[in-house]
């Protein structure tokens, strides 16, 4: 007789379960997305620098609005590195900290961008998330972003009378840099992923250089400020313009503070600066005219001092950095292999400071400020030989210290056995480079947004 048990199986089952809702998408095309962006940043730019400049005319009785706001039309574009003409003086050296400002603003603008583009290009799976080609939206989105922002600029510049190359040039690497690098970043788009390993480190190396060279200049930059505090307060209190002018100065100083940090770094490798003509301020000595009322120049040194060459011992260090960054991204690497990477390194990284400091020089006017900043054909010869020796010699110790010793009794012609590759077999690097770059090709081929 079959006995019947008591206990029962409960199933729950949700009835009300349904597929997960599709995301808000922007009603219009994402190319409008992309043409409202950078007007929208250059907008948003000159809006900023009119509340500044506006500040300035209530404080002057004799001057007019309209120079006021023309002036602020000539600060944007003068921060895209075109030479314009203020209170009747050629001015082209280009406030670097402005520029800065109007990149990191494009960058949410182009990161919207991207992210429609790739809804609108996408399909959404079953949990709702966004698959696109995220290569193909970054360049899309990034192109067209440059284009739109290039354009505005030039049109801004043309109906201020201002016409030159550098408009065009400036406004596509504003532009482009922002269209590309927010793009890339919303859909995460990594445009070194199919580099060699050892060849993704060198971004990364000049990075780490570069950081250690502005370190090494702010604090150049501070000292400075510290030992001429007194010429800096002087020249404050003989302004006597109140609360406004200070807040002004204060503006105008840290538009130009990378200016200032770049032009720290070009003493500090022993290139040197120059703050007008017939000037030049070195560690070896320092030689001045008369200069303009404007507090920075307060910090710049009357004298020259000995101890001043220790600076150098930054620059030392950048290459180090920079040359150990891209050996280490080689562990198999014969030393004299990690000597010539590091030397290659040191020089990459001191000719992006040449570059760096070309752009933050320019002039003042046309006479005795006529050129500010870096010695940029000085520079071009000390920071690539300073940084590329450095490195030189941090690859060529690293190489020697991680050299493996050889076995006792064992032949000096035959391979270690850990790199000895089995017959038919490929080396395990270039194996392990294949595996890895296949997987991040197949990894990064398309790329999800949650929904």
């Amino acid at each position: 007789m079959a006995i019947r048990s008591s206990r029962h199986r409960t199933v729950a089952v949700d009835i009300g379960a349904s597929r997960p809702s599709e995301p808000r998408r922007w009603p219009w095309p994402w190319y409008v997305a992309a043409l409202a962006g950078p007007l929208g940043v250059l907008a948003a730019g000159w809006v900023v620098l009119a509340a500044l400049t506006t500040v300035g005319w209530l404080t002057s009785p004799e001057a007019e609005l309209t120079d006021a706001l023309r002036l602020a039309a000539d600060l944007l574009i003068l921060a895209h590195g075109a030479p314009v003409t203020i209170a009747g003086q050629a001015v082209s050296i280009a406030p670097l900290g402005l520029t800065a400002g109007l990149v990191f603003l494009a960058l949410p603008a182009a990161s919207w961008a991207a992210r429609q583009a790739a809804g609108q290009a996408g399909h959404i799976d079953d949990t709702g998330d966004i698959w696109a080609d995220a290569e193909a939206v970054a360049l899309r989105v990034g192109a067209t972003f440059a284009g739109v922002y290039a354009a505005a600029v030039v049109i801004v510049a043309a109906s201020l009378g201002v016409g030159s190359w550098r408009v065009l040039v400036g406004g596509l690497v504003v532009g482009g840099i922002a269209g590309l690098w927010g793009a890339s970043k919303s859909v995460g788009h990594d445009p070194t992923h199919t580099w060699p390993g050892w060849l993704r480190a060198v971004p990364r190396a000049l990075g780490a250089a570069l950081l250690v060279v502005l370190a090494g200049a702010s604090a150049v930059f501070v000292t400075a400020l510290w030992l001429g505090r007194e010429r800096v307060t002087d020249i404050v209190v003989a302004l006597d313009g109140g609360v406004p002018a200070l807040a002004l100065l204060t503006a105008l100083h840290l538009a130009y503070l990378p200016n200032l940090l770049l032009a720290s770094a070009s003493w500090m490798l022993g290139a040197g600066i120059t703050v007008g003509d017939q000037s030049l301020v070195t560690m070896a000595l320092s030689d001045v005219g008369f200069l303009p009322a404007i507090p920075v120049f307060g910090a710049v040194p009357v004298d020259a001092s000995p101890a001043s060459f220790w600076w150098l011992v930054v620059g030392v260090a950048a290459g180090c950095v920079a040359a150990l960054a891209v050996a280490l991204a080689r562990p198999r690497a014969r030393f004299d292999e990690t000597a010539l990477v590091g030397g290659l390194s040191g020089v990459a990284a001191g000719l992006l400071l040449v570059v760096l400091c070309a752009l933050g020089s320019g002039s003042l006017g046309s006479d005795r400020l006529a050129h500010l900043g870096a010695r940029v054909g000085e520079l071009a010869v000390f920071a690539p030989t300073l940084l590329g020796l450095a490195g030189m010699a941090a690859g060529l110790i690293l190489g020697l210290v991680r050299r493996p010793p050889r076995a006792a009794g064992a032949s000096e012609d035959a391979p270690p056995a850990d790199d000895a590759p089995a017959d038919g077999a490929p080396p395990a690097d270039d194996a392990a480079t294949s595996d890895d770059s296949a997987a991040a090709d197949e990894a990064t081929e398309r790329t999800t947004l949650p929904g």
